[in-house]
């Protein structure tokens, strides 16, 4: 399996003859860091993209890619309405609910209810000081790409998962004791955001975990998160997991519960 981050909570997954994209957003601004050059009408093969949820920096693209390929879109049921709303067919949307375990060709998801991170009010506040009235022209973004319901997923190859969070609130009786060999976490949000996705690693107990939502995707909305106190963290709180820091559009092999990198 092949594993791609493309910035912001994007990934790629190659599963033999399988392409997978999670939170696929890639319309980056001209001023977003790291520079990802894949654009939503550059991909031109995927069979299924999987949602944690509807904010604008992981879904806004969805409805073009999957025209362009006729991709099967997965995400919660509110998030769907909003997909059918700008345009995809019902036919190409999966609604989901709850615990759900799908079968694929050549893997397995378990759907994981979730929740979005909620940010605290100094995280708001330095958000706001460093915006400024620039940050105005993301409104429209922002109010219609609602949250909608958060999903997580364990997805299952073989003998081997991984787990995918697009955002990082979760409640711990469904995440405790899932053991995936690799996790992909979102480092955003919060000021105690290290802290807060360390526990959700402990609770989880993979052997790696791969950051994400780190990045500067959208200036001046965002900024670059120094992920040296996530890794830190996740030393004291889960050490027998090892930390990979992606880079972006750069493959990683997944082979047998090990990154190949």
């Amino acid at each position: 399996m092949e594993i791609t981050w493309l910035g912001t909570a994007a990934f790629k997954i190659v599963i033999e003859d399988t392409v997978i994209f999670l939170d696929p957003y890639l319309s980056r601004n001209e001023r977003a860091r790291p520079v990802v050059p894949l654009k939503p009408q550059d991909i031109a093969a995927a069979d299924y993209i999987f949602l944690s949820h509807g904010h604008f920096d992981h879904a806004c693209d969805v409805p073009l890619i999957a025209s362009r390929t006729g991709a099967r879109v997965l995400a919660s049921s509110r998030v769907c309405d909003t997909l059918r709303t700008a345009g995809l067919p019902d036919e190409q949307l999966r609604p989901l609910q709850g615990v759900e375990t799908l079968g694929f060709t050549h893997f397995r998801v378990r759907t994981i209810p979730a929740a979005h991170i909620k940010p605290d009010w100094p995280f708001i506040w330095k958000a706001v000081w460093r915006m400024g009235w620039r940050g105005l022209r993301a409104l429209p973004l922002h109010l219609s790409h609602p949250a909608g319901d958060v999903m997580a997923y364990l997805f299952t190859v073989g003998e081997h998962s991984f787990a995918f969070f697009g955002s990082a609130g979760y409640e711990r009786a469904h995440i405790e004791g899932l053991r995936p060999d690799l996790a992909l976490v979102p480092t955003e949000g919060h000021t105690d955001i290290h802290r807060i996705v360390a526990e959700m690693v402990a609770l989880l107990a993979p052997r790696w975990v791969i950051p994400h939502h780190h990045d500067d995707f959208y200036p001046p909305i965002s900024r670059t998160v120094d992920l040296a106190p996530f890794v830190a963290q996740v030393r004291q709180l889960a050490p027998q997991t090892q930390v990979h820091i992606p880079e972006a559009g750069r493959a990683v092999r997944f082979e047998r519960g090990t990154l190949e990198t």
